[in-house]
This record gives structure tokens, C-alpha cells and sequence, in this order.
């Protein structure tokens, strides 16, 4: 009988706590899915630029390959890389010896011929005279007339000939085409000169210019006049694209150059990141690019905050520059979720979110 009272007391104690239990777990507040912690940018207006990056070298503007126009062995040369030079200085000189020989024979040849030209053309005045007085035939005149005719002939192709060699003498002098910097030199004393082989490379240091290719399908955003970008002493210059030449290379490149005004900084050969800008808007709205979500086969979007949680919204891009994009179809003050790498990957659509940076 104890017994059985005993069960039955343990039974009522074990209801109860169980009631209990039911009781405060009824009145317990019910928690959801905890928020995700989001960090904001509200989209806004802006100006924005939109460029284009190459890699460009500097150069001289003006930079000339140095060759001869005679075939000669190098006597003597006067500089060497790196030499400093006016224009006009003597940078090489060649083996004259047998432009000489060939100078003074056709002196030679110009000296007979002035004698010549003399001798019939006395010789033709005279015969002319005496025809008209009827001394001599018409054929003995006509014969003068025709020696003088050819010693003239002579003459001129004699006097040619002498100006021909002069010439090449005066070629065996390479000179500076400029005053600046010899940067670069092919040959020593002794070797063999020959026409449009460049024996030095001398560049004028007092004007530069940006160089740098562009492809092909890069065309139709440059033009003239456009506004360059580029760094030297860790200062951003600007310069202007100057000359777009106008045949592409077989390897389907269009070369580009933009004239520097200023020339602190800037070393001849030196490679430097350019930045072309190819349009300009001005109080756009813009967001951050890290925002934007592009996926293959799926339209830009991002993920904006309403209400404390995420809508995905599909956005209409338009420029772009360093860190922010144009959203042609986005409002001013929308909360636009940043999203660091693969974010998207974790964010869904009508998840709970809380924006932890302030406005």
C-alpha cells in the first residue's frame, strides 16, 4: 500500500514539473534568425570620369637615327654614349682618302672641260659672224653650233660631278642633328660605314611625349585632345593626347602619342601607366564597383537594404572610373550593401540584415 502510494506521488511531481516546464517555455520570447551585419553606401550624385589604362614609354619628341651616305671606314670618333652634344658637333669622322682621289680627278675633268667650253665657243661666235657676212657655209656654222652646244653639256656634267663629290665629302663628317644627348652608338674606329646603317642614336631631351599602343577595338573612345593622366615625382600630371596615327599595325595596334609640357620627373625610356579619360559625366549617381555583382548570363546587380532587409536589384550601369560605377537606374540616398569578394555568394534576398556603419 506505501508502495503504491509512493508511484503515485513520484507520478503527480513528474506532471507538474512537466507543466512547468511547458509554462515557461510558452512565456519564453521566440528568437529568429540572428541579422546579418551589413556595411552601407548610400548611392549618391557625383562627377565621374571614365578612362582607360595602357602602359606608355617616354621619349624625346624630337630622336634621330645618325647614318652616313657613303660607304667609308670610321676614322675617329668624338663621343660615346651618354655624351652631351650641341648641334652641328662632330660626332664620327671617315676615311676620306678615296673621296679625295675622286674629288680632285673630277676637278681634273672640270678643268678640261671649262677649257673646252672656252675654245668653242670662240670658235662658234666666230663661224656665227662670218656667216652672216657670207664667209663661211651654213654647215661649217652649224658644225660650231654644235661642238659649243656639247662642251656645254660637258661643262654642266663635269661641274655636277665636282658638286656630287664635294658633297660626299662633306658627308664624311656625321654630325649632331641636334643639341642634346647621344644615347646610343653602333660602331668603333674601324668599321665599315654604309648608307641607312645607323652608327648613333641622338635625341633632343628638351621636349618628351608619351608613347603607347592601344588595340584595335579601342579606336572609336580616343581622339585628339583627350586628357591623359600619368604620375612622375608621385605627382598626377595631365597631358593631352596629341597624334593618333592613323594605319594599324598587323598585330591590329593603333600607336598613340600625347606632347608633355612639363619635364620635371621625366626620364627618357622610362615606362609609366597612363590613364585616358574617354568621357565625362557630371552629377551622376554613382555607387562603389566592389557593389555590383556581375555573374555570367545574369544581369548586373546589387544588393540594396529596405525595411532592415536585402532586396536584390538589377542595376544599369553606366561610367565607370577607379572606385565607383554610374547607376542610371538607382535614386539618390538608396542604402547600397558593399560587398567584399564573393559576398554575394553568402547575402540572399529577404535576409535579415543590420547596417552597422552610420550615414
Amino acid at each position: 500500500m506505501k508502495k503504491r502510494k509512493l508511484i503515485i506521488v513520484l507520478i503527480v511531481l513528474a506532471l507538474f514539473f512537466i507543466l512547468k516546464r511547458k509554462i515557461e517555455l510558452a512565456r519564453a520570447p521566440v528568437f529568429g534568425k540572428r541579422p546579418v551585419l551589413v556595411s552601407v553606401f548610400y548611392s549618391q550624385k557625383r562627377d565621374i570620369k571614365s578612362f582607360r589604362e595602357y602602359l606608355a614609354k617616354i621619349e624625346p619628341i624630337n630622336k634621330a637615327n645618325v647614318s652616313t651616305r657613303v660607304s667609308a671606314t670610321v676614322e675617329k670618333i668624338f663621343v660615346d654614349e651618354g655624351s652631351s652634344v650641341e648641334k652641328g658637333d662632330l660626332l664620327a669622322e671617315l676615311d676620306k682618302r678615296d673621296i679625295l682621289a675622286k674629288l680632285n680627278s673630277a676637278k681634273q675633268v672640270l678643268f678640261a672641260a671649262q677649257e673646252n667650253f672656252n675654245y668653242w665657243q670662240k670658235e662658234y661666235t666666230r663661224d656665227e659672224n662670218l656667216f652672216k657676212q657670207g664667209a663661211v657655209s651654213e654647215e661649217e656654222r652649224d658644225r660650231a653650233k654644235n661642238s659649243f652646244a656639247q662642251a656645254k653639256a660637258n661643262l654642266e656634267s663635269a661641274k655636277e660631278n665636282v658638286r656630287l663629290w664635294q658633297a660626299n665629302l662633306s658627308y664624311t663628317e656625321i654630325k649632331s642633328p641636334y643639341t642634346g644627348v647621344v644615347s646610343e652608338r653602333f660602331v668603333d674606329e674601324g668599321d665599315l660605314a654604309v648608307p641607312g646603317k645607323p652608327l648613333f642614336v641622338v635625341e633632343d631631351r628638351s621636349k618628351f611625349k608619351l608613347s603607347f599602343d592601344v588595340p584595335q577595338e579601342d579606336i572609336s573612345y580616343l581622339k585628339r585632345g583627350l586628357s591623359v593622366f600619368y604620375k612622375a615625382n608621385n605627382q598626377l600630371k595631365q597631358a593631352k593626347i596629341t597624334n593618333i596615327f592613323p594605319s594599324v599595325s598587323p598585330g591590329k595596334i593603333l600607336h598613340i602619342e600625347a606632347y608633355l609640357n612639363d619635364k620635371d620627373g621625366i626620364y627618357a625610356g622610362a615606362f609609366v601607366p597612363v590613364k585616358v579619360v574617354t568621357a565625362e559625366g557630371k552629377r551622376v549617381i554613382v555607387i562603389p564597383k566592389s557593389s555590383v555583382t556581375k555573374v555570367s548570363n545574369l544581369k548586373p546587380f546589387v544588393f540594396i537594404v529596405e525595411g532592415g532587409k536585402l532586396k536584390k536589384y538589377p542595376v544599369v550601369l553606366g561610367l565607370s572610373s577607379d572606385m565607383f560605377v554610374e547607376a542610371k537606374n538607382l535614386a539618390s540616398g538608396v542604402a547600397v550593401v558593399k560587398n567584399p569578394y564573393l559576398s554575394w555568394t553568402k547575402l540572399a534576398e529577404g535576409e535579415p540584415v543590420k547596417v552597422i556603419n552610420k550615414r
